[in-house]
Protein backbone atom coordinates (compact mmCIF):
# COMPACT_ATOMS: atom_id res chain seq x y z
CA UNK A 1 0.00 0.00 0.00
CA UNK A 2 2.79 2.28 -0.34
CA UNK A 3 1.45 4.55 -2.96
CA UNK A 4 -2.21 4.93 -1.20
CA UNK A 5 -1.16 8.96 -0.22
CA UNK A 6 -0.42 9.12 -4.47
CA UNK A 7 -3.59 7.42 -5.54
CA UNK A 8 -5.80 9.29 -3.69
CA UNK A 9 -4.13 12.73 -4.23
CA UNK A 10 -4.18 11.65 -8.09
CA UNK A 11 -7.83 11.65 -7.99
CA UNK A 12 -8.44 14.38 -6.16
CA UNK A 13 -10.06 16.72 -9.47
CA UNK A 14 -12.56 18.75 -8.00
CA UNK A 15 -11.96 22.35 -8.79
CA UNK A 16 -13.59 23.54 -5.55
CA UNK A 17 -10.33 22.04 -4.25
CA UNK A 18 -7.54 23.67 -5.91
CA UNK A 19 -9.83 27.06 -6.69
CA UNK A 20 -10.48 27.38 -2.73
CA UNK A 21 -6.64 26.73 -1.92
CA UNK A 22 -5.27 29.31 -4.12
CA UNK A 23 -8.31 31.61 -2.93
CA UNK A 24 -6.76 31.17 0.73
CA UNK A 25 -3.51 30.63 0.40
CA UNK A 26 -3.05 27.00 1.50
CA UNK A 27 -3.23 25.30 -2.07
CA UNK A 28 -2.63 22.11 -0.19
CA UNK A 29 -5.53 22.19 2.21
CA UNK A 30 -3.06 21.63 5.25
CA UNK A 31 -5.03 21.53 8.58
CA UNK A 32 -4.52 24.28 11.18
CA UNK A 33 -2.27 22.94 14.39
CA UNK A 34 -5.81 23.79 16.46
CA UNK A 35 -7.72 21.63 14.24
CA UNK A 36 -4.96 18.80 13.99
CA UNK A 37 -4.54 19.17 17.96
CA UNK A 38 -8.41 18.64 18.54
CA UNK A 39 -8.40 15.74 15.88
CA UNK A 40 -5.37 14.02 17.47
CA UNK A 41 -6.67 14.23 20.54
CA UNK A 42 -10.00 12.85 19.91
CA UNK A 43 -9.14 9.56 17.83
CA UNK A 44 -5.58 9.20 20.10
CA UNK A 45 -3.43 9.60 17.32
CA UNK A 46 -1.14 11.78 15.83
CA UNK A 47 -1.64 13.74 12.42
CA UNK A 48 1.09 15.27 11.32
CA UNK A 49 1.24 18.64 9.25
CA UNK A 50 1.96 17.71 5.72
CA UNK A 51 -1.27 15.32 5.78
CA UNK A 52 -3.14 14.95 2.63
CA UNK A 53 -6.60 16.81 2.61
CA UNK A 54 -9.40 17.15 0.79
CA UNK A 55 -12.79 17.83 0.61
CA UNK A 56 -15.74 16.69 -1.26
CA UNK A 57 -13.80 13.20 -1.94
CA UNK A 58 -16.24 10.92 -3.63
CA UNK A 59 -16.19 7.39 -2.11
CA UNK A 60 -15.84 5.86 -5.51
CA UNK A 61 -12.42 7.26 -5.58
CA UNK A 62 -11.26 6.01 -1.97
CA UNK A 63 -12.11 2.30 -3.10
CA UNK A 64 -10.55 2.74 -6.49
CA UNK A 65 -7.47 4.49 -4.30
CA UNK A 66 -7.25 1.36 -2.01
CA UNK A 67 -7.33 -1.51 -5.15
CA UNK A 68 -4.36 0.62 -6.73
CA UNK A 69 -2.33 0.99 -4.07
CA UNK A 70 -2.35 -2.92 -3.50
CA UNK A 71 -2.07 -3.85 -6.91
CA UNK A 72 0.02 -0.78 -8.38
CA UNK A 73 -1.24 -1.57 -11.76
CA UNK A 74 -2.88 1.34 -13.48
CA UNK A 75 -3.64 -0.84 -16.76
CA UNK A 76 -5.81 -3.62 -14.79
CA UNK A 77 -9.75 -3.94 -15.73
CA UNK A 78 -10.50 -4.33 -12.16
CA UNK A 79 -14.00 -6.92 -11.48
CA UNK A 80 -17.30 -4.64 -10.75
CA UNK A 81 -19.74 -7.61 -9.71
CA UNK A 82 -20.95 -6.18 -6.18
CA UNK A 83 -20.74 -2.40 -7.71
CA UNK A 84 -18.33 -0.97 -5.09
CA UNK A 85 -17.59 1.63 -8.37
CA UNK A 86 -20.89 3.13 -8.08
CA UNK A 87 -20.25 6.30 -10.76
CA UNK A 88 -22.61 8.79 -8.50
CA UNK A 89 -22.05 11.46 -6.72
CA UNK A 90 -21.46 10.16 -2.77
CA UNK A 91 -18.79 11.57 -1.22
CA UNK A 92 -16.69 12.20 1.92
CA UNK A 93 -16.96 15.94 3.17
CA UNK A 94 -13.50 16.02 4.43
CA UNK A 95 -10.86 13.06 3.96
CA UNK A 96 -7.24 13.40 5.86
CA UNK A 97 -4.96 10.39 4.74
CA UNK A 98 -1.47 9.81 6.20
CA UNK A 99 1.29 7.16 6.37
CA UNK A 100 2.95 6.24 9.61
CA UNK A 101 6.17 3.61 9.48
CA UNK A 102 3.32 1.20 10.68
CA UNK A 103 -0.61 1.93 8.79
CA UNK A 104 -2.24 4.41 6.86
CA UNK A 105 -4.76 6.08 8.97
CA UNK A 106 -6.98 7.52 7.03
CA UNK A 107 -9.83 9.76 8.66
CA UNK A 108 -13.31 10.22 7.16
CA UNK A 109 -14.88 13.54 8.17
CA UNK A 110 -19.35 13.99 7.98
CA UNK A 111 -20.33 17.28 8.47
CA UNK A 112 -23.92 18.87 9.16
CA UNK A 113 -24.48 22.84 9.31
CA UNK A 114 -28.03 22.88 10.66
CA UNK A 115 -30.39 20.47 9.82
CA UNK A 116 -29.89 17.40 11.40
CA UNK A 117 -29.05 13.63 9.99
CA UNK A 118 -30.63 11.40 9.05
CA UNK A 119 -30.89 7.68 10.06
CA UNK A 120 -31.19 7.19 5.89
CA UNK A 121 -28.48 9.54 4.91
CA UNK A 122 -26.11 7.90 7.51
CA UNK A 123 -27.27 4.50 7.27
CA UNK A 124 -26.61 4.49 3.65
CA UNK A 125 -22.99 6.04 4.46
CA UNK A 126 -22.29 3.34 6.89
CA UNK A 127 -23.40 0.37 4.78
CA UNK A 128 -20.71 2.56 1.99
CA UNK A 129 -18.12 2.22 4.42
CA UNK A 130 -18.88 -1.54 5.70
CA UNK A 131 -18.29 -2.78 2.53
CA UNK A 132 -15.30 -0.56 1.53
CA UNK A 133 -13.53 -1.60 4.85
CA UNK A 134 -15.58 -4.19 6.84
CA UNK A 135 -17.18 -4.47 10.16
CA UNK A 136 -13.97 -4.48 12.05
CA UNK A 137 -12.07 -1.95 9.92
CA UNK A 138 -9.52 -4.22 8.74
CA UNK A 139 -10.39 -5.32 5.25
CA UNK A 140 -7.30 -3.57 3.86
CA UNK A 141 -3.93 -4.61 5.68
CA UNK A 142 -2.26 -2.11 6.71
CA UNK A 143 -4.93 0.70 6.78
CA UNK A 144 -6.97 2.17 9.81
CA UNK A 145 -10.04 3.87 8.94
CA UNK A 146 -11.87 6.58 10.96
CA UNK A 147 -14.73 8.06 11.63
CA UNK A 148 -15.60 11.22 12.85
CA UNK A 149 -18.60 13.53 12.62
CA UNK A 150 -19.13 17.07 12.48
CA UNK A 151 -21.80 19.67 13.71
CA UNK A 152 -22.86 22.56 16.04
CA UNK A 153 -24.22 19.79 18.25
CA UNK A 154 -24.01 16.56 18.87
CA UNK A 155 -25.91 13.80 16.95
CA UNK A 156 -29.35 13.03 18.25
CA UNK A 157 -31.37 9.82 17.26
CA UNK A 158 -28.98 8.07 15.43
CA UNK A 159 -29.36 4.48 14.83
CA UNK A 160 -25.93 2.91 15.01
CA UNK A 161 -26.35 -1.02 15.87
CA UNK A 162 -25.88 -1.68 12.50
CA UNK A 163 -22.96 0.68 12.00
CA UNK A 164 -19.38 -1.12 11.03
CA UNK A 165 -17.87 -0.95 15.03
CA UNK A 166 -15.02 1.08 13.83
CA UNK A 167 -17.44 3.99 12.89
CA UNK A 168 -18.70 4.19 16.46
CA UNK A 169 -16.17 2.35 19.04
CA UNK A 170 -17.75 1.13 21.89
CA UNK A 171 -21.07 2.06 20.63
CA UNK A 172 -20.05 5.86 20.83
CA UNK A 173 -19.79 8.07 17.36
CA UNK A 174 -16.46 10.45 17.44
CA UNK A 175 -17.73 14.05 17.49
CA UNK A 176 -16.02 17.32 17.17
CA UNK A 177 -18.26 20.82 17.47
CA UNK A 178 -18.58 22.97 14.15
CA UNK A 179 -19.08 26.33 15.46
CA UNK A 180 -21.67 27.76 13.23
CA UNK A 181 -22.80 31.78 13.86
CA UNK A 182 -26.39 32.22 15.25
CA UNK A 183 -27.43 34.79 12.87
CA UNK A 184 -27.92 32.34 10.01
CA UNK A 185 -31.06 33.19 7.89
CA UNK A 186 -32.29 31.37 4.67
CA UNK A 187 -35.19 32.83 2.14
CA UNK A 188 -38.04 30.39 1.04
CA UNK A 189 -40.81 30.39 -0.92
CA UNK A 190 -44.38 31.27 0.25
CA UNK A 191 -47.76 32.64 -0.05
CA UNK A 192 -49.33 35.70 0.50
CA UNK A 193 -49.53 34.88 4.11
CA UNK A 194 -46.22 33.96 4.19
CA UNK A 195 -46.92 29.79 4.25
CA UNK A 196 -44.25 28.01 2.58
CA UNK A 197 -45.12 26.75 -0.39
CA UNK A 198 -43.50 25.25 -3.67
CA UNK A 199 -45.42 27.07 -5.86
CA UNK A 200 -45.93 30.03 -3.64
CA UNK A 201 -45.49 33.80 -6.02
CA UNK A 202 -43.96 35.41 -2.78
CA UNK A 203 -40.87 35.00 -0.50
CA UNK A 204 -39.61 35.72 3.03
CA UNK A 205 -36.58 35.08 5.19
CA UNK A 206 -36.76 33.18 8.42
CA UNK A 207 -34.25 32.47 10.98
CA UNK A 208 -32.13 29.13 10.57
Amino acid sequence: MQKLIKYLKDFNSKERFFLTGQILGNPSFTPSSEFREKLSALLEISIPADALSAMDYHIDWLYASLNLAKDNDLSKIYPNENRFIKAQQEDIDWLIAFNTRSAYPLVIVQANRVTGWTNEQMTSKANRFGEIFGKQGNSWPGVVPHFVMMSPSQPQRLSIEKWPQWMAPNGKIKWLELPIPRSLIHVYRCNEQGQESKDGQSWKVKKR
